[in-house]
């Protein structure tokens, strides 16, 4: 309980100290659609829009530290 909201439930962290690795938030709920999108609730949904801003600026970060790399 001593992360901030919403990161309070997430055990992610944990498997970090085995292996590297980043967590990245992506917001995707949808107020006017009823979508609440909070990780860990019982109503959650997610709005399925933000899956291809997700995967765009996932892709462009990975693309970035990729050219960083060569």
């Amino acid at each position: 309980m001593h992360a901030a909201y919403p990161f309070n439930g997430e055990d992610f962290a944990y498997f970090l100290h085995q292996v590297s690795g980043a967590m990245f938030y992506l917001g995707v709920a949808n107020p006017e659609a009823g979508i609440n999108g909070v990780p860990h609730s019982p109503d959650f949904a997610a709005d399925e829009h933000a899956i291809g801003i997700g995967v765009g600026a996932m892709a462009g970060f990975l693309s970035h530290r990729l050219d960083a790399l060569a």
